[in-house]
């Protein structure tokens, strides 16, 4: 009998040898998997029709019509027959219609509860068939259809693509699935099935010398998209160096790789920062070694009835989906950029009509100036650069910057400090610098009063240092004096320079935002009422500190005008000194003097030049004194937080700040004092604050700015388990917190 096995075994090889398999060129195999049962498909069905007679399978395409039990079909882009094509199983495919089939009666099945897993046309109840029917007439897109008939059909979308490799018709079966995907996405099952398809169509219908769409993922990646591992993989094999939008492209579709909220919300910000900071970083682009795995994609059917092995547009290209080194490489670059737009990130995610806004753009990057993306800072760059002479500095009146900043211009009373630190910070994003600005402990600008813009290097201003403290004092203190008789004489304007280069210990750029301070001073014309009055209580030896600076200011320029007379008398007699101090001081030239001022009668002569004293113009043009030096550091940086209060607020009456024990009900935040409560309060309203910024308005509120930042944050662990204040470059609020701590908010 051994002989009879030997014969059968011969004889199922070639039967089974001989059946006809796919030849697509990029279809490597098909193997029809045995379908497995769920729960539901226990169920017991009507035995299936033969599928060896009648008509066989046949695509309807798109924008055809065909009548299936007296249901018409208009959308075409299903099977229609009684069984497979020659040389397919036996089983009829999934999403073949076979018209022979009842599908009558009045019962319908909506939610496809009597359908299994993985349902077969040929398998349903006549009840679910005639639901389908009327699913597929009625345009496909009734969102409470149960997703067993949307898998239906989706199974016969797929087998036109990647079974019967039907490129000719890719473009209108991807979009038919993303159709399906916006109605029905939101089932796990189907969206990751519908996500799979498209991801492997890409990498089937992409060419090779087009990048694909640089963009963040739909969701969570657990692999490289195959159209993207194709473009890069045949940059990389032809030794192409990868540029700026290849690089960014490698990284959001990376699964190692996980986008926080900004550059999601603000990909369009992200991509252009990319850009800039990419091309200063990788001017020639980066190279990446080709690996020696090669590319190759296998689809699994969502309908378990074949699989489909596709090695793309050529066989030689390599796998780089699987490479670590170049992410690790840009993970740096990414995260900084990201990190860059969280507080534009946080504007637009409270109010997305912000975007394109001067308010939005004032909080992107500088270097997005440089990027070609629109930008309305741009426009405005072009005005106020217009104005600045060729030495990089000018003024503008306040109103004139105001509006073409597209800020409002207050018609009365005070330019709102919000208003000025938006001023500011599209001025820091143009790379101006301009003064007086209150951010720095300047006076800030009444709405008819000018501003002196500068060009900014983006150094660093220790506006709290000793040396800058000094010789801004000096720089108020000179500026009163000269303007004394309404106008500025150059050799007035020359002694404060003077003054200030004669301050040790200052960088360039703070000497440059000083002397744009002694101009904005000498052109607003300071009211001096309100300036001297406070000036009265400080102690005597800061008042001779004054007393000698504004003296040696009126003398500057060899001549006392009238006006500036009867100014130094008026110091003078504010400060407590008598008037024939001044007169005394005025004719001895004592201009720079340690000596305490004398008391000397002597009669005023308006008009009269006063003479300079011996070596003083070889002083000039010599050797600086150093004793000058020593007496200026050290007296003016005495005296310089009483002028800083004066000049920032010189119109403004000292109120006592509430007791801690104020109501609660007048307070912003409960169990957070006055203070402490507008602080917060104004970093909820401007967002991310420079630390010269919050420490400018801590000052204001009369409040240390580390013990301000220390008590809003152990409030913040009593009221909510955790720290308020995110202080690592700039200052702000925790992103996950502001939300919550907007609500806490009393409005």
């Amino acid at each position: 009998m051994w002989w009879l096995l030997i014969i059968a075994g011969v004889a199922l090889f070639f039967f089974f040898n001989g059946r006809k398999k796919p030849t697509a060129s990029r279809l490597k195999s098909a193997v029809p998997p045995q379908a497995v049962a769920s729960p539901r498909s226990q169920a017991k069905t009507p035995p299936r029709k033969s599928a060896s007679k009648g008509r066989p399978m046949k695509w309807v395409p798109k924008g055809d019509a065909v009548i299936i039990q007296g249901v018409r079909i208009d959308g075409g882009m299903i099977y229609v027959g009684e069984r497979n094509r020659p040389g397919d199983s036996d089983r009829p495919q999934n999403a073949l219609i076979n018209p022979s089939l009842s599908a009558s009666g009045s019962a319908r099945d909506p939610g496809g509860d009597s359908m299994p897993y993985w349902p077969s046309y040929s398998e349903i109840e006549p009840r679910a068939r005639g639901t389908y029917l009327e699913w597929l007439a009625s345009g496909r897109d009734d969102p409470e259809i149960g997703v067993g008939y949307v898998f239906l059909y989706f199974y016969g979308l797929e087998y036109r693509l990647f079974f019967e490799q039907a490129e000719a018709e890719a473009d209108e079966i991807l979009a038919e699935v993303k159709r399906l995907l916006s109605i029905y996405g939101g089932n796990n099952s189907f969206r990751g099935y519908a996500e799979r398809l498209l991801d492997a169509a890409g990498f089937l219908t992409t060419k090779l010398d087009q990048r694909p769409p640089v963009e963040p993922p739909r969701s969570s990646l657990f692999e490289m998209p195959y159209d993207v591992r194709a473009y890069l993989g045949r940059k990389v094999l032809d030794g192409e160096n990868l540029d700026a939008d290849d690089a960014l492209l490698w990284m959001v579709s990376s699964p190692a790789v996980q986008l926080r909220t900004p550059a999601i919300r603000c990909f369009d910000e992200l991509g252009a920062l990319w850009n800039v900071r990419f091309n200063k970083r990788f001017p020639n682009g980066i190279k990446v070694k080709p690996p020696k795995k090669k590319l190759s994609l296998d689809y699994q059917a969502a309908s378990g009835r074949f699989n489909a092995s596709i090695s793309g547009k050529g066989d030689n290209l390599p796998d780089i989906g699987a490479l670590t080194a170049p992410v690790n490489k840009l993970n740096g670059l990414l995260a900084e950029c990201t990190s860059e737009l969280d507080a534009y990130s946080r504007l637009i995610g409270r109010s997305p009509e912000a975007k394109g806004t001067i308010d939005a753009a004032a909080l992107l990057p500088a270097d997005l100036m440089d990027a070609p993306s629109a930008n309305p800072l741009k426009e405005i760059a072009s005005v106020i650069v217009a104005r600045l002479s060729e030495k990089k500095s000018g003024w503008m009146p306040v109103k004139s910057l105001l509006e073409a900043i597209d800020l409002e211009v207050p018609k009365t009373g005070k330019i709102p400090a919000a208003t000025l630190n938006k001023l500011g910070a599209v001025l820091d994003k143009l790379g101006l610098g301009f003064e007086p600005d209150r951010r720095l402990g300047s006076m800030p600008p009444g709405p008819d009063d000018i501003v002196v813009l500068f060009e900014g290097k983006g150094g660093v201003i220790d506006a709290d240092g000793d040396p800058y403290r000094a010789a801004k004092t000096v720089t108020e203190i000179c500026a009163l004096a000269a303007g004394a008789d309404g106008e500025i004489a150059q050799e007035e304007i020359e002694h404060i320079k003077s003054e200030i280069l004669s301050v040790p210990g200052l960088s360039v750029d703070e000497r440059q935002r000083l002397f744009a301070y002694a101009k904005a001073l000498c052109r607003n014309a300071p009211r001096h009422q309100p300036v001297l009055r406070k000036l009265s209580k400080a102690d005597e030896e800061i008042r001779k500190t004054i007393a000698r600076s504004a003296i040696d200011a009126v003398l500057a320029d060899g001549r006392v005008e009238p006006a500036e007379v009867k100014y130094i008398e008026q110091l003078f007699r504010t400060l407590g000194f008598p008037t024939e101090d001044a007169y005394a001081a005025l004719h001895r030239g004592a201009a720079g003097s340690d000596e305490p001022i004398a008391v000397r009668p002597a009669t005023p002569e308006p008009g009269t030049s006063v003479p300079p004293l011996p070596g003083m113009a070889a002083e000039k043009a010599g050797s600086i004194d150093r004793q000058k030096i020593e007496r200026i550091t050290k007296e003016t940086a005495q005296v310089a937080g009483l002028l800083s209060e004066i000049f920032a607020s010189e119109d403004e009456e000292f109120v006592q700040p509430p007791s801690k024990a104020a109501d609660n009900m007048s307070l912003r935040f409960e169990g957070l004092d006055q203070q402490h409560g507008e602080l917060l309060s104004y970093l909820i309203a401007n967002g991310e604050l420079s630390r010269p910024s919050f420490e400018s308005e801590a000052r204001r509120l009369q409040l240390l700015p580390d013990g301000a930042m220390e008590t809003i944050n152990e409030w913040g662990f009593d009221v909510i388990g955790e720290p308020v204040l995110d202080a690592e470059d700039n200052i702000c609020i925790v992103s996950d917190l502001f939300e919550e701590i907007q609500t806490l908010e009393k409005r």
